[in-house]
């Protein structure tokens, strides 16, 4: 149960990478299930040595992280491989 003030459309991190390809493959696999979700980081950035101190965020609605989950938990040594 969500408290009150809490709406359903805040994002919520679901997934921390390091590797930009691994977060895309993620946000792609969740999209490709409905759901709407966003990458925080990445670019050139995460391509520096310094990439794991400032970690690519996947993010989805609060209302999905549930399904989010679910869906990233179904291959924990596939490719979305998370820190």
């Amino acid at each position: 149960m969500r408290p009150a003030d809490e709406d359903p459309d805040d994002l919520v991190t679901v997934g921390r990478f390091i590797d930009p390809i691994a977060a895309e493959l993620a946000r792609s696999r969740l999209e490709s299930d409905g759901l709407i979700c966003f990458v925080q980081g990445g670019g050139l950035g995460s391509l520096l040595p310094t990439a794991t101190v400032f970690p690519i965020l996947l993010q989805v609605r609060v209302a999905d992280v549930d399904r989010a989950a679910e869906i990233l938990d179904e291959d924990p040594t596939g490719p979305f491989k998370m820190l």
